[in-house]
């Protein structure tokens, strides 16, 4: 059986905790892409419309529940750190069981879920009716996955708690893996379109699912076997505390989820070509710093054991985030080095070299400066929503995150006036830094965390 006290972090443990998070953060989206070729090459330019719409509704709905994920890691983490089993297995019943839950109210609401994105993408846009029929098709099949969805990404959260992102990057990369292959088969040798890109994709989710539950089994056979250390009394006890951290963490989500909409909102007053050109620079940030997540994890792991511990813990503690410091400064700098020195290759290789992207290559390239200036500016945020995480403060996550959007919007409704998508690329950063500044400020809630218990 597992189950030894946390040693203190240091940059090489860091490392092997981030580099397969960040991977699979980065090989899924790519996997991802492979569904819009063959839907580009098997079916109608409607149906890429229609698919398209209804990936934005699917990102909203699981990105926002995303908050599943954040909260078992950190809970996972502290259970480990203080070498509780049966709180460590009941964190797993607590998250699985809250992601199903939340999936299955998403399925039986569906409809109205369906019939809202039709009204907001379609009625009240120039989309046409064949798209808006495609995503509506597209959405029907998908979210019938959606209770298993949910309950895998909690169970990611528990993998990563324990430091065990090799699973979260086998389970993820896997599910993008056979989506991928699902997709060729259904689309291109079966003909079905939409329909036959959703039905891969939710094959996918349950195949990810079966995934994750047999890596849960081989991470509970090495923790002492399947049928022992469970205790029922655990999992009555921290629920109403699991249920509570995770309103934190979806209300911090939703913020973050309105602000990113917002940008695009914001942007369509400028015109398509500007639209398309924020569309652009805006991945090429949010895959950018996909590789800042993985240090963030790490830190949501290291933090929370570290603090799960017993008299070592403020040691543990320091060490913990001073190492994940150092492992995000360093890669916030090789980011900008690579965005700095190959923006036009980045560039290109985003838009494309046609004639016809001439216009647009050199509407993002206004603009790109700010590409450049992101990493510095999220670099503090990321790293300490993943120490927070570790420390399960989902208060303290949630009112940064509330702050931070009052500065965007204020930022927004004082700069765009005047200096047009500059003004809104600048209040866009800002509200990155003030979440980093924010919780900064809320540093001190940490002194009581790491108390030496008086029992230890």
């Amino acid at each position: 059986m597992e189950g030894a006290a946390p040693k203190p972090a240091t940059l090489r443990s860091a490392f092997a905790i981030a580099w397969p998070a960040s991977l699979a953060a980065i090989v899924t989206p790519l996997l991802g892409l492979i569904d819009i070729a063959v839907l580009a090459r098997g079916a109608e330019t409607y149906a890429l419309a229609g698919a398209s719409l209804a990936g934005a509704v699917i990102s909203v709905l699981y990105w926002t529940f995303g908050f599943l994920r954040m909260s078992l890691s950190g809970l996972a983490a502290q259970a480990i750190g203080a070498n509780d089993e049966p709180r460590l297995r009941a964190h797993l019943v607590q998250g699985a069981g809250l992601g199903f839950a939340i999936g299955l109210i998403l399925l039986l609401l569906s409809p109205l879920v369906i019939a809202g994105a039709h009204w907001l993408l379609v009625e009240s846009s120039e989309a046409s009716a064949r798209a808006g029929e495609a995503m509506r098709t597209y959405l029907g099949i998908r979210l019938l996955a959606a209770p298993l969805a949910l309950t895998t990404t909690a169970m990611l959260g528990w993998f990563t708690g324990q430091g065990r992102t090799g699973l979260l990057m086998l389970v993820t990369i896997s599910t993008a893996a056979i989506n991928a292959v699902l997709s060729i088969i259904f689309v291109l040798g079966l003909d079905q379109g939409i329909a036959g890109l959703a039905a891969a994709t939710a094959l996918s989710e349950l195949s990810g699912f079966l995934i994750a539950c047999a890596s849960a089994s081989f991470v509970l056979t090495k923790r002492g076997g399947l049928k022992t250390g469970w205790s029922l009394s655990k999992v009555r006890e921290g629920a109403s505390a699991v249920i509570s951290l995770n309103l934190d963490i979806f209300i911090r989500t939703a913020i973050l989820t309105l602000v990113i909409a917002s940008f695009t909102r914001l942007g369509a007053g400028f015109g398509d070509l500007t639209v398309a050109a924020n569309h652009v620079l805006l991945n090429i940030v949010l895959t950018a710093t996909l590789l800042l997540d993985g240090a963030a994890i790490a830190a949501e792991t290291l933090v929370g054991q570290a603090l799960g511990a017993g008299k070592s813990k403020r040691e543990l503690f320091r060490a913990a985030w001073q190492k994940t410091a150092e492992l995000t400064a360093m890669l916030t700098l090789a980011l900008l080095l690579v965005l700095s020195l190959f923006g036009d290759q980045i560039l290109g290789i985003a838009i494309g070299k046609g004639e016809g992207n001439a216009a647009l290559a050199e509407e993002a390239m206004h603009y790109y400066p700010w590409v450049i200036a992101s990493p510095l500016a999220v670099a503090i945020a990321f790293h300490l929503d993943g120490v927070y995480i570790g420390a399960t403060r989902g208060a303290a996550l949630r009112n940064t995150m509330a702050a931070s959007g009052a500065v965007y919007v204020t930022a927004a409704f004082v700069l765009i006036p005047v200096f047009a998508n500059h003004g809104l690329w600048a209040a866009f950063l800002l509200f990155m830094i003030a979440r980093g500044v924010g919780l900064v400020l809320l540093w001190p809630g940490f002194t009581s965390l790491t108390a030496t218990p008086q029992h230890a």
